[in-house]
């Protein structure tokens, strides 16, 4: 049996990157200048595209709910027979036994705390799948999978998914359609 995950409808393309002091100061009380600097916009900006501004992390996925969400997990079978439909909540996916592994943690409180930091999303409304890489399994057992959780400064992304003890498959998204775009600059807690 091969196993399809479909994640969806809302995700994110999300970037860290480190900026100086100088740069966050510039840009901390201007968003609309920092909006035209890196959609390149301003040909003389002192900052990368957006999604060039990645030093920390560039994470792709759906986003992960805390409760009462549209967001969705299904589970289907090589035949489309669907084997799960949840909320896409970490309350849900914990319920049904699937592993949370939140192997990728940015935050102002912890790695972030002494930094300056450009912070970036793209939301797009779309479904993240496995389709390049389904999961031949002899038996369909959800505590064998793990999903995979980027915690990006509070916003946590399902980002990949692994069988067992087997390399994480990265997902893709199926009909992209980019809706939202949030730019900012921000100082860790310590700083």
């Amino acid at each position: 049996m091969k196993i399809k995950f479909i994640f969806g409808p809302y995700g994110y393309e999300v970037v860290l990157g480190n900026i100086s002091e100088q740069i966050y100061n510039k840009y901390a009380e201007d968003n609309q200048l920092l909006v035209d600097d890196v959609s390149g916009f301003n040909e003389e900006s002192e900052l990368k595209e957006w999604s060039d501004n990645d030093d920390i992390n560039h994470v792709y996925g759906a986003v992960v709910e805390e409760e009462g969400t549209e967001q969705y997990l299904k589970i289907l079978d090589e035949k489309e027979n669907e084997l799960l439909n949840i909320p896409l909540t970490e309350e849900e996916i914990k319920k049904k036994g699937i592993n949370l592994k939140e192997d990728i943690n940015h935050s102002g409180e912890t790695d972030l705390a002494e930094n300056f930091y450009f912070f970036g999303q793209s939301g797009e409304k779309g479904e993240w799948e496995n389709y390049d890489e389904l999961i031949e399994v002899d038996q369909f057992n959800l505590k064998d999978f793990n999903i995979h959780i980027a915690n990006l400064d509070g916003l946590k992304i399902a980002y990949a998914i692994s069988y067992k003890n087997n390399s994480k498959i990265s997902l893709n998204v199926v009909s992209s359609n980019p809706n939202y775009q949030n730019f900012e600059v921000r100082m860790g807690d310590d700083v």
